[in-house]
């Protein structure tokens, strides 16, 4: 089992510093979550509270993804990074396709290496990010299933043309993009998500119970096998709401989960609540996670 750091809601200052740690204490990789501003009042509910409302205030950190994991990429080696999840089609596709690009490229740390960056995607909750960028919030969905389609067309640094009912572009090339392709994954468990995650290169997920996780997997299976991906590399992560000991680690990987991701700080509202825990507090309990449960 491999193990991600979610530093969500923590202080943007302390996340080079997390990432070292990170690398250090053998985790795997980062994942950065995505929000663009702070609406006053929400025009969608949110959707992993009872009351729709959120648990955060205006003060919480939500940093631009990709320059976040451009800098902590440039203080490690090993460590991989991805978003969840960044909610591209209320961007526009050269934007998101630009950015991606030059953090992966970044992340290999020279013309020659191996980039470290995946895209994780969704189609996002918030109404107020799409209003706000102008993009149409009802027709995200075929936003993202064509912008994906695009983005791996863009990745390659070849002269492509797109012409669809969302995306024209004449014919055009971007640089600098990496020298490996870019994986994909998607989030969200509607059977739409789970079918997009299946044509994909994985699915990422927030925190779930260990029966909601064995369903989960079923489904994403059986939506693989109907889009005929199941011999290929596939990433399924998410953060189980159980004590990851080896037995449950080879329970969740038996049912096909592969990445569990933790922020182990994270045990009450402080936490969550600005200033947060100090960069030397997360630090010591990364540092006692992994010597408890990833270096094991």
């Amino acid at each position: 089992m491999k193990f991600w750091l979610s530093p969500a809601f923590c202080d943007t200052a302390h996340f080079t510093g997390l990432a070292r740690a990170a690398e250090e204490h053998g985790y795997e990789g980062i994942a950065i979550p995505d929000h663009l501003f702070h609406p006053v009042e929400l025009s969608s509910p949110y959707p992993y509270t009872p009351d729709g409302s959120r648990y955060w205030s205006r003060h919480t950190h939500w940093p631009e993804p990709w320059v976040a994991i451009a800098a902590m990429a440039a203080v490690t080696k090993r460590l991989r990074f991805t978003t969840n999840i960044y909610v591209a089609p209320a961007r526009d596709l050269l934007t998101v396709a630009n950015q991606v690009a030059t953090a992966a490229y970044l992340s290999q740390g020279t013309m020659a290496g191996h980039h470290r960056v995946a895209l994780g995607v969704g189609p996002g909750w918030s109404k107020d990010e799409f209003i706000a960028t102008g993009q149409a919030f009802a027709k995200r969905g075929a936003r993202l299933d064509e912008m994906l389609v695009a983005l791996r067309q863009l990745w390659t640094g070849e002269v492509v043309e797109i012409a669809g009912p969302n995306f024209t572009l004449p014919a055009c090339s971007i640089t600098p993009t990496p020298n490996d392709p870019i994986p994909v994954y998607v989030g969200g468990v509607s059977d739409i998500a789970i079918n997009r995650a299946a044509r994909n290169d994985g699915w990422i997920g927030i925190y779930h119970t260990v029966d909601e996780v064995k369903s989960i997997m079923e489904r994403l299976r059986t939506a693989r096998e109907a889009a005929g991906t199941l011999n290929r590399p596939f990433r399924a992560m998410l953060a189980v709401l159980a004590e990851p000991t080896p037995e449950m680690c080879a329970q969740l990987e038996a049912w096909g989960v592969t990445d569990l991701l933790n922020a182990p700080w994270m045990t009450d509202i402080k936490a969550m609540t600005p200033p947060g825990p100090s960069l030397a507090e997360m630090t010591d309990a990364l540092a006692g996670f992994a010597e408890r449960y990833v270096k094991g």
